[in-house]
């Protein structure tokens, strides 16, 4: 199996067994102290956790559950944990976009950073939600304009998956 930059070349005999990137994970068991691979159902378990309320816009719950997608099975193609978290940056984006909306921002309010800006004047989101935002912000613009592919580990992932679904569910409560 060829890998180029860490991850394995798709091929038709290949497309179906697990990324050798995602192989070397562990679990350690809390019970009893045993470390064990984490197999592509503990990941699937890690990435069907988080959850959007059916308060959160109908498009924003989609391209969320895109990125649950791409998390499922990036543990047979590696890069696609990095898209799916390319994809929870945009979501981001489009989340505060649909709160601006709700709450009639003006024409005016049309960048990320200005939308963030109004939902922290009024009120709707804390100073230290907005600095989050803004991070979410930078890492979207990083990721959209890159100039060699990114690859970041599931768990990474998975860590920030959990953050926008909260941060999602509580925009929207």
């Amino acid at each position: 199996m060829t890998a180029l930059r860490g991850f394995k070349t798709l091929t038709t005999e290949n497309w179906l067994h697990p990324d050798p990137a995602s192989v070397p994970f562990v679990k350690l068991s809390h019970s009893d102290g045993t470390v064990s691979e984490m197999s592509s159902e503990d990941w699937l378990s890690c990435f069907l956790d988080p959850t959007l309320s059916e308060k959160v816009p109908e498009n924003v719950r989609s391209m969320f559950e895109v990125a649950r997608g791409s998390l499922a099975y990036g543990y047979f193609f590696y890069p696609l944990y990095t898209l799916a978290c390319e994809q929870l940056f945009r979501i981001g984006e489009t989340a505060v976009t649909e709160k601006c909306k709700t709450l009639g921002a003006p024409k005016k309010v049309k960048t990320f950073k200005d939308k963030a800006q109004f939902l922290m004047a009024r009120q709707v989101i804390s100073a230290e939600q907005f600095a989050d935002l803004s991070a979410v912000r930078m890492f979207r613009n990083a990721t959209s304009h890159p100039e060699q592919p990114n690859i970041l580990p599931p768990g990474a992932v998975v860590s920030l998956l959990f953050g926008i679904s909260e941060a999602l569910n509580e925009l929207f409560a």
